[in-house]
């Protein structure tokens, strides 16, 4: 749950709309990509738990998700900047933000693929694993 809310403040700063979402605004959100794409309860579940998901209607959900959080543009990749105003926010140690930083700045760095659903899930295997390379929960951003 609290990746979805990390996510909406992503995209509410993308779009300099406040920086608070309610759990409720944040699940509407990814409740409205769910249907868009057709995901099942099983892909929205994986999300929320921060665990990849396989088929292909759930990455596509996580690609939508992060299109409308403001992070992933139309071209399917990182809008890096953003990604990491709103991230350093969500953080207030600093050596939290620096490790945050360098994970966005790897994470931007891959060559991903051309699909955006692809891309998403890409990013968001990135996101997981450097996070937790740096003994940083996803789950513990917000």
């Amino acid at each position: 749950m609290k990746f979805l809310i990390v996510f909406a403040f992503l995209i509410l700063a993308g779009y300099n709309i406040r920086a608070e979402v309610t759990k409720e605004e944040a699940l509407a959100i990814a409740t409205s990509c769910k249907e868009e794409v057709g995901a099942s309860d099983a892909d929205f579940g994986a999300i929320v738990q921060h665990q990849p998901t396989e088929s292909a209607e759930g990455k596509c959900m996580l690609a939508c998700v992060l299109k409308k959080f403001g992070v992933m543009s139309n071209e399917g990749k990182l809008i890096k900047d953003t990604a990491i105003e709103i991230s350093k926010s969500l953080v207030q140690d600093e050596e939290e933000k620096e490790h945050i930083v360098a994970v966005i700045d790897t994470c931007n760095e891959l060559d991903v693929s051309d699909d955006h659903c692809e891309a998403a899930e890409e990013y968001g295997h990135c996101w997981r694993t450097e996070l937790g390379d740096k003994g940083i929960a996803p789950e513990d951003l917000v």
